[in-house]
């Protein structure tokens, strides 16, 4: 592997340092209402287990009849004398593909810190007294590096430097340092990586779960409105699924 050069200090590191900040914390905001929304979820799950089966079972039931119906009205539309097969259109699917950078230095500076990574976490490179352990420890390192390409991450790519190859020495002692990341890439990064936090965190914030615990009195008087909407569907569900 070619020799990793210092990081180069870029021209705007407050630019660079606030944004890191700015991440930061909006990571943590999304950490702390995503746990308090799957919170409230649960303790929803828990005091309404009954009803919500129940109206699971009432749906799909709802959906057989429907099925049936809709099985019944072709079946005397083929029985018409003008009655012609539609004609089935063939469809292509869209494949999705994984997301790389839109920009294309980005996606370069990406590949070629990935491709300069993985050769440090090869079992060879892990200082071990015990070969299994060297290739279990490299194999799940590969994983979590794979993953953080695939998601296009560059400042967790720099991280995964920073805390797992630094800390891991080569066994060949040969001294390292954070490999060279041009500036401008790193903070048009860092500004797409921004925007998609924020988004994340407004949608999150959007949650109708989460506008309830931050504006009910007591939360927990939602779970009782939601008990008597499901009591009244699933009467309604129980009366239209009678006869079947």
């Amino acid at each position: 592997m070619g020799e990793l050069s210092k990081t180069e200090s870029p021209k705007n590191p407050d630019s660079i340092q606030k944004l890191l900040e700015e991440i930061t914390g909006l990571e943590a905001n999304i950490s702390v209402i995503k746990t308090q929304i799957q919170t409230f979820e649960n303790t929803i799950r828990a005091k309404l287990n009954l009803l919500i089966s129940r109206l699971i079972v009432l749906n799909h039931k709802m959906k057989e009849r429907q099925q049936l119906k809709k099985e019944k009205r072709l079946e005397q539309k083929r029985r018409g004398k003008n009655y012609k097969e539609p004609i089935q259109s063939i469809t292509t699917k869209k494949i999705n593909k994984t997301e790389k950078p839109t920009n294309q230095e980005e996606a370069l500076e990406l590949k070629r810190l990935y491709k300069e990574a993985v050769v440090h976490v090869h079992p060879d490179k892990i200082g071990t007294n015990q070969e299994e352990d060297a290739i279990k420890n490299a194999t799940d390192l590969t994983a979590q590096l794979n993953g953080i390409y695939k998601n296009s991450d560059l400042e967790a790519l720099l991280d995964f430097y920073q805390t797992i190859i630094l800390a891991n020495p080569s066994s060949e002692n040969r001294p390292f340092e954070m490999p060279n990341v041009n500036p401008k890439i790193r903070l048009e990064s860092l500004i797409s990586k921004k925007g998609t936090l924020t988004k994340k965190l407004q949608e999150l914030e959007a949650n109708y779960l989460y506008h309830v615990l931050k504006n009910y009195e007591d939360p927990l008087t939602f779970i009782d409105e939601l008990e008597l909407q499901f009591q009244e569907k699933i009467a309604k569900l129980e009366k239209r699924t009678r006869k079947l």
